[in-house]
């Protein structure tokens, strides 16, 4: 497979912090787009790339997720909770008529 190159422009005292941060990180500039690459080919979308995009709609689906959860717990109350198996059995005869 053939090479492309890929260009950015970006003020030279930010390439030079952020060469700093990939080498600490044992990675070179071409490494590190090329993971970022592989990520949108991967996921199919760029949302990863906005900062604080992603943390929003995270806390979003875990409140959502942390609601349905409660729900499930939430004890529902009927007329039977305080009944015996045979008052109910002689509640459900009585109701249709067959008591």
């Amino acid at each position: 497979m053939a090479d492309a190159m890929v260009t950015g422009r970006m003020d030279a005292a930010k390439k030079s912090r952020g060469a700093r941060v990939l080498s600490d990180a044992g990675l070179t500039a071409s490494q590190a787009i090329n993971l970022m690459y592989d990520r949108l080919v991967n996921e199919g979308s760029a949302v990863f790339l906005k900062e604080g995009d992603a943390p929003a709609a995270d806390s979003a689906r875990w409140t959502s997720a942390a609601r349905f959860v409660d729900s499930l717990s939430a004890s529902r109350s009927s007329r039977f909770d305080h009944m015996s198996k045979g008052d109910i059995r002689r509640e459900r005869l009585a109701s249709r008529g067959l008591m």
